[in-house]
Formats: structure tokens, sequence, C-alpha cells
């Protein structure tokens, strides 16, 4: 049976392997009788079966079926998403979109080996595989990947103290805040995250595995490294520098910058506020500052509202990895190993960061109306994309037209009841002059 860290810092498994819950070993052994030993222990047996073949039925929906649609969509929305960033950053927006550009690579190919290294093999094995030709692709895709969480988590660690400088200490943010120097900063959190996930390429490796070992029978098995297995390094590596760079800290540090800069807002918002009393003698002028202030305090609040979620995403994402590995470090690898129970908790938290990876679309989309705007003409600008909108209109107008009275009756009407009183009396004398031509036509001994 293999065990190793993957992508989010946590582990897989071989879901045929495990033959104990996680509660049952931390448990301590009960005495019972010998005649009603027997009965009791079916019982059990047929319970914890059923509980491992639910669990197991469970984690194959996560890893394959799920998981894959995930990935699809979330590449899909994510490279659409890239495409908006870069013709708003060519028609000279603010430098942030370096940030959300980077963001949005990183976990498009985090997606991407989230497929390979689970989805793919649950769907054509129907479960993780650890032998055949497949497991070549283990130590680079299983590399990378980590590589990919790890620079996605500081890429969103970076974005958020940017918003923070600009908002609390905006003559800073100024200095240092320039495009030149957000691309350098992008391509330098980029490299140091694939130098802090190199370690990850010599924890696992393929060997050939004989069946007797004389004979020519041999087939590719991944397995670990003694440094995986080394606990000094799993104690300095797993534990204390990813709590400290990936999973715990960053966490934190997440969470006070959200909470300053949504406390920064709020005090914007009251400043504006004070600078136009209610009873201002200069009405008109406060009515305007009112109408901008209100259309700056909705847009400020849209924004603090995306920032949140965004953070709270990461948050729920990344924090479970992190409890997962000192858990096993508290009970020991060898009884982690066998629990079905932390398997199913396993795959729920790889499935928290797919879920979060594929869904930042949708929070720029639903709190973004500039991201809406570019969003639509993006995809009017493809030609699947203005037939598809071509046709949804073409079915708005036909239900319009299905719906409401003639055009004629339309355009009687609207002169009838127009909002001016000329048209009124356009539409009377039109029916004044049809009369008397009527009367003329039926009396012409009068002419």
């Amino acid at each position: 049976m293999l065990k190793k860290h993957d992508m989010f810092g946590i582990h897989t498994k071989k879901k045929e392997c495990f033959s104990f819950s996680l509660s049952r070993l931390l448990m301590p052994p009960v005495m019972v009788p010998s005649d009603a030993a027997s009965s009791t222990t079916t019982f059990i047996d047929v319970l914890f079966g059923w509980a491992v073949s639910f669990i197991t039925m469970l984690s194959h929906l996560l890893n394959g079926y799920l998981t894959a649609f995930f990935v699809f969509t979330g590449i899909i929305l994510n490279l659409l998403s890239v495409s908006i960033f870069l013709r708003k950053e060519r028609a000279g927006t603010p430098a942030i979109q370096y940030y959300l550009v980077t963001l949005t690579l990183w976990q498009t190919a985090l997606l991407a080996n989230a497929f390979l290294l689970y989805s793919f093999p649950n769907l054509w094995w129907g479960h993780l595989v650890s032998q055949g030709t497949y497991v070549y692709l283990y130590p680079y895709v299983y590399t990378f990947a980590n590589t990919t969480h790890t620079g996605s988590v500081w890429i969103v660690l970076t974005l958020t103290i940017d918003r923070y400088l600009a908002l609390c200490q905006p003559l800073k943010h100024r200095a240092i805040g320039k495009k030149r120097r957000v691309r350098r900063l992008m391509v330098v959190v980029s490299i140091m995250a694939i130098m802090f996930s190199i370690p990850r390429f010599f924890e696992v490796h393929v060997i050939l595995y004989c069946d007797p070992p004389t004979s020519d029978n041999c087939v590719a098995t991944i397995d670990r490294t003694s440094l995986f297995d080394n606990r000094l390094y799993w104690t300095i590596y797993h534990v204390i520098l990813a709590m400290i760079f990936v999973t715990l800290l960053p966490c934190l540090i997440l969470f006070a910058l959200t909470l300053r800069i949504s406390i920064a807002l709020r005090s914007a918002i009251a400043k504006r506020k004070s600078l136009c009393a209610p009873n201002s003698d200069v009405d008109t002028r406060c009515k305007s500052m009112k109408s901008s202030r209100y259309n700056s305090s909705r847009k400020d609040h849209k924004s603090n509202i995306m920032l949140v979620l965004v953070i709270a995403k990461f948050l729920v994402s990344d924090i479970l990895p992190t409890v997962i590995d000192v858990l096993e470090h508290v009970v020991g690898q060898s009884a982690f190993m066998r629990s079905p129970l932390a398997s199913l908790f396993v795959d729920i938290s790889n499935f928290l960061i797919v879920l979060n990876c594929s869904s930042n679309f949708w929070v720029f989309f639903v709190w973004g109306k500039r991201f809406r705007r570019s969003c639509r003409k993006c995809i009017k600008s493809t030609q699947i994309g203005a037939c598809i909108y071509d046709m949804a209109q073409w079915n708005t107008d036909s239900e319009v037209s299905l719906c409401a009275p003639s055009s004629f009756t339309t355009v009687n009407a609207t002169k009838a009841y127009g909002s001016t009183e000329r048209s009124f009396r356009y539409k009377r004398h039109m029916e004044l002059t049809a009369s008397r031509t009527d009367e003329t036509s039926l009396n012409p001994s009068r002419t």
C-alpha cells in the first residue's frame, strides 16, 4: 500500500487496503462475554463493511465524476477569465490584473494536475493506481501539483497585501504598486514557489517490483523514498514549513488583512458621508455628491464582499489539510494510513481545493460589473458566442411579440397616451379630419 502526500499537502491511499476506521483505533478494547462475542463481532463486521463500502463509493464519486466536472468547467472558465483580464490590461486598467492573471493560471494548472493525479485513474480503473505504466507520471505530476498549490496561496497573499497597502497606506502603494514592479513580483513569487516544492520530487520514485524477485515478470510501482520516511524531514518540511509558508500562517495573515481592509472601507464611507450634511444650504451640490458617494460606496462594498468571499474560500479549502497533517502526526502514520474515515477526509479536502480553484470566475462575475460587461463583450466577439447571443435575443424578442399587442395598436396607444399634450392634439386632429372626409363622401350633393 502506498501512502504519500498529494498536491494539497495531504495523503492519497489505495482504498482497498483499509481495514480499520480512525474512531476504532482510538477506542480502547472492550471485553465481552464469550457467548456473546460471536454475535457482537458479526454485527460489528457487517456494519463496518457497509460503512467501508459507502466511504469507498463516496470517495470514487468525489475523486472521479465530481472532480472531473469541476476540473473541465473550471479550466474553461479560468481561461475565459484570463482572456478578459488581458483585454482589460490592454485597455490600461490597474496593475491588479497581473495578480488575477497569475492566480488564475496557477489555479488552472492545479486543476489539470488534479485530473491527472485523481480523476483520470478513478474514471479509467475505478481507483487510484500504484502500479503500471501510468505511475511514471506520478513524480512529475505530484511535484508540479504541489508547486501550483503553493504558488496560488502566495499569489492570494500578495494580492491581499497589495489591497491593504492601496487602502491603508496609499503613498507607499504608489511607490511599489507600479505595473513593472508587479510583473517582477509575480515572476519572483512563481520562482520561489517552484524552489519551495523541489523536495517533493525526491519523496516518491518508481521501482520495478518482481514476483518472485528472480523472475522477469516485473511491474512498475510507485513507492516512497527514504527522504519521505525521514521523521526529521517530515516534521520540518511537511509540518513546520508547510504551516508557516503554505497553510496556517498565510490563512491567519489573510484573515487579519481582510478584517483591516473592511474597517478601512467603512471608515472611508463614513468620511464621505460627513462631507455633506443633510441640512446643507447647497442642495443641488449635495445631491450630486450624495449620488456619487452612494455609487462609490456600493462599488467599495461589492469589492469588499468579493475579497472576503475569495479569502473565505481559501480558508475553508486550505485549513483542513493542516488539521489532517497535525492529526496524522499525533496518531501515527501507520494508523492513519489504515483509516477509511481519514481517507474520506483526504478526498473531501482535495475536492474543496478543486472547487476553490474552479469557482473564482463566479465570484468575479457576480460581484464585478465591469467583469460582466467584459465577459459579455468577449463572448460576443467570437463567432459561436455571437450566434448563441443572437439566438437568445431572438427568443426574447419572440416571447415579447407573442405576449404583447400588435405594432399598430402599440403605435396608436403611444400616440394617444404620449407623455406630451401635442401628441394627443395631433391624434384628435387626425380623427376630426377623417370624420369630415367620411361625411363628404357620404353626402356628395352638398359639394
